[in-house]
């Protein structure tokens, strides 16, 4: 190899090298909150009963209750990175506020995929939880009520 095929191929290999750490540039964090994941709920308990019914639409005390029925009927488990009381503060914020994924995703400091897999997890817990507590009642007519229609 001569001289120029040598500058040649060092020219390619440090082309190729600088194209690699281009594509892979250091993830700016975005979350930058104060209070980190957990630390918010632990707010929300400890603070005042007032803040949690401004910001999940349930009392402290509903809110502690639910949370432990759902643990104890084992609907829902901690993950490795979000407690059931987390999951659940998350979906009450969203259906209590309307609020989108983005605002959810600031406040809580996870990715909008994390938010959307645990809303639709606590969605289907609650629409068990509802099969359970909403229990329709028996209609049986008296017959003997002046209102009642005869073809009843």
């Amino acid at each position: 190899m001569d001289t120029t095929s040598q500058i040649i191929c060092v020219a390619i290999i440090y082309m190729l090298m600088r194209r690699a750490q281009a594509r892979h540039l250091p993830r700016n964090r975005y979350n930058t909150s104060i209070l980190s994941r957990n630390a918010y709920i632990l707010e929300l308990l400890r603070g005042s009963d007032r803040q949690c019914i401004e910001l999940m639409r349930m009392s402290r005390e509903a809110y502690v209750r639910l949370c432990r029925h759902f643990r104890l009927k084992l609907w829902l488990h901690d993950s490795r990175h979000v407690s059931v009381e987390e999951k659940i503060a998350m979906f009450l914020t969203i259906i209590g506020h309307n609020e989108r994924y983005v605002i959810i995703k600031r406040r809580f400091q996870h990715s909008s995929q994390t938010i959307h897999k645990y809303f639709h997890e606590v969605l289907a817990t609650i629409m068990t939880f509802a099969r359970e507590m909403i229990v329709p009642s028996t209609f049986e007519p008296n017959p003997d009520s002046p209102g009642a229609h005869k073809s009843l």
